[in-house]
């Protein structure tokens, strides 16, 4: 493995060969980070750290699928037999995360999950219940809206509550309808599976204690792992 690691630039390398404490990569775009990350898990499994102590989270299936390719092939050029790590999407995690935490979690262990098109799907059926037919509300854009309220820590009342004109609080109504519809239907949003494992993790000691045992190393640094990873060291990339 160590001859692997003279592929990489010596700011790379600290990061990959750096295992105790946390470690932050920060970069722009094409400086190497996946790169960095995929060779740091090749050289944990390559010194003994149990593959599925090692989550790697990354925001696409396609992503995932690379780096698992990656760390594979770099084991094998190491003459270390492939092992995969944890390798997962953001919502992949959380939607494991909650069913295994579902009681914990106040959700059934059999949620559904809405995709992008449910998601649609839902708006337009809780903008039919209302009756609002409205140009200036298409539902992709009230789905946005309801979007970007969850992740802001708004709920429908305070949305309503704080709602500037008509289409705002007409908005709100629709967002209430919505996360009934969710409700009796026993489904979660992409949006929602972030949002309720972050409060899971952030509320729940035992939970969170758990899962920071299960890994030994957590990569990807993002708002839901670092509840998992806590503070980070930084080596910039390039």
């Amino acid at each position: 493995m160590l001859a692997l690691l003279d592929e990489l630039n010596p700011k790379q390398r600290l990061a990959v060969e750096t295992t105790e404490g946390p470690v932050l990569i920060l970069a722009g775009a094409g400086t190497g980070k996946t790169r960095a990350v995929t060779y740091r898990m090749a050289n944990l499994i390559a010194n003994g750290v149990p593959a599925e102590a090692i989550l790697a989270v990354t925001f696409t299936n396609k992503a995932a699928e690379e780096m698992r390719n990656r760390v594979s092939g770099l084991l094998l050029r190491a003459g270390v037999l492939p092992a995969q790590p944890w390798l997962s999407t953001f919502h992949s995690l959380c939607a494991r995360l909650l069913r295994r935490e579902s009681a914990a979690a106040g959700l059934p262990r059999d949620f559904a999950i809405y995709d992008d098109d449910d998601q649609l799907a839902g708006v337009r059926l809780a903008m039919t219940k209302l009756q609002i037919e409205d140009e200036s509300l298409t539902p992709r854009n009230v789905l946005a809206r309801i979007s970007y309220a969850k992740n802001h820590g708004q709920t429908s009342q305070q949305l309503r509550a704080e709602a500037f004109d008509e289409d705002e609080r007409r908005t709100a109504d629709i967002f209430a309808a919505y996360e009934k519809l969710l409700h009796e239907s026993k489904a979660l949003d992409f949006d929602d599976l972030l949002l309720r494992s972050a409060r899971l993790l952030r509320e729940s000691t035992s939970t969170r204690e758990k899962w920071q045992a299960r890994f030994t190393f957590v990569l990807w640094a993002t708002k839901i792992n670092r509840s998992i990873a806590g503070e980070a060291r930084t080596f910039p990339s390039s």
